[in-house]
């Protein structure tokens, strides 16, 4: 072999070799899920029908990966954007990356990440509600906004949080996110920042999450706090949960409270069903404009396979002293009306 084929023979398998040598350090992996159904829905003289989404779980497409730095420390990122299939569109106000956008690092001490995150709420509570927090659910009133607002929420940008190792069943999930707010005044600087922390305990079938989440919603430095405790047992063909959340307004924000709790249950049918019932019930007081509701949901799930599920589900919410909370997004009720729902549907992971 001549210099000149010596030479390109081995640039090609210097190519070749360098993402097999990159790959024994650091992965990459696309994932995503499908959620589509078909809704008929009813709140007073309103309707709806047609193709609805995200039933079960939001649509997404994510990416995700990991480097191995040595000594038991790990480079982590996830990139995941929402969407609509029935029409092609991003969810989240639009943004590329709205269900998550975060960097981090993971040790045995635990993982800080930095980006847009669901908040310590969200982790400690959501996994409490049988139907998973389902679309149209009843349960779903733990963190609606009526006349009381919440600090309740899924997701927050510019966020600094950490979650440590589980240590004899326990861990902690804490969370501080700027709102970033440009002002002279210093008060006024700090709307919409916010922090949350959340512990949570496992012991075999026992599960049980505490939280407290507060932000700053006024420029005048009016708040608003979410504590909040979810429970579950799992005693095998049935698993029972329960969750409670007390919201609280104070300064300028408001000075009322409100309280919700659901409870429910998970109910195994056969090798590849689960029917999961649900009520929740969310009652304000402290506010002239007070607004109370409650309803329940059931649904029944149907495994194809571990990533293809079948779905069909029933919704009722009564609103009372002229609130307006909607089960789904397809429509906001006229004060005082109830809504009923029924969708069935297909969801598929990847």
């Amino acid at each position: 072999m001549n210099r000149t084929s010596l030479c390109a023979a081995l640039a090609v398998a210097g190519a070749l070799a360098t993402p097999f040598a990159a790959q024994a350090q650091s992965n990459v992996t696309i994932y995503g899920l499908i959620d589509m159904n078909i809704a008929f829905e009813k709140a007073g003289d309103l309707r709806h029908r047609g193709v609805g989404q995200g039933e079960l779980n939001g649509n997404r497409l994510g990416f995700r990966g990991t480097e191995d730095l040595g000594n038991g420390l790990k480079a982590l990122f996830v990139l995941e954007s929402g969407f609509d299939p029935s029409n092609g569109q991003s969810e989240q106000g639009g943004r590329l990356f709205g269900r998550q956008a975060l960097v981090g690092l993971e040790g045995g001490w635990g993982t800080v990440t930095l980006g847009r995150q669901y908040t310590p709420a969200f982790s400690a509570i959501d996994p409490y509600e049988a139907t998973g927090g389902a679309d149209h659910s009843a349960g779903l009133l733990t963190r609606k906004r009526g006349a009381v607002r919440p600090a309740y929420e899924v997701r927050f940008d510019n966020m600094v949080r950490y979650r440590s190792a589980a240590f004899s069943g326990f861990s902690v999930d804490a969370a501080y996110w700027f709102g970033e707010n440009t002002s002279a005044d210093s008060t006024a600087q700090r709307l919409g920042d916010g922090w949350g922390l959340g512990v949570k305990y496992k012991n075999g079938p026992f599960a049980t999450s505490l939280v407290t989440q507060r932000v700053q919603r006024d420029v005048t430095g009016g708040k608003v706090r979410t504590d909040g405790i979810g429970l579950s047992y799992d005693f095998g063909p049935v698993k029972a949960y329960a969750a409670y959340t007390r919201d609280k307004e104070t300064g300028t924000q408001g000075d009322g409270k409100a309280r919700s709790y659901t409870v429910s249950g998970e109910f195994r049918v056969g090798p590849a069903g689960t029917v999961a019932v649900s009520y929740g019930n969310r009652n304000e007081s402290g506010d002239p404009a007070a607004e109370d509701a409650h309803g329940w949901s059931a649904y029944y799930m149907h495994g194809l396979s571990k990533r293809t599920t079948l779905y069909a589900g029933y919704s009722t919410l009564t609103n009372k002293d002229g609130a307006d909370y909607a089960i789904g997004s397809n429509m906001t009720p006229n004060p005082g009306d109830d809504q009923r729902a029924v969708v069935a549907g297909l969801r598929h992971k990847f």
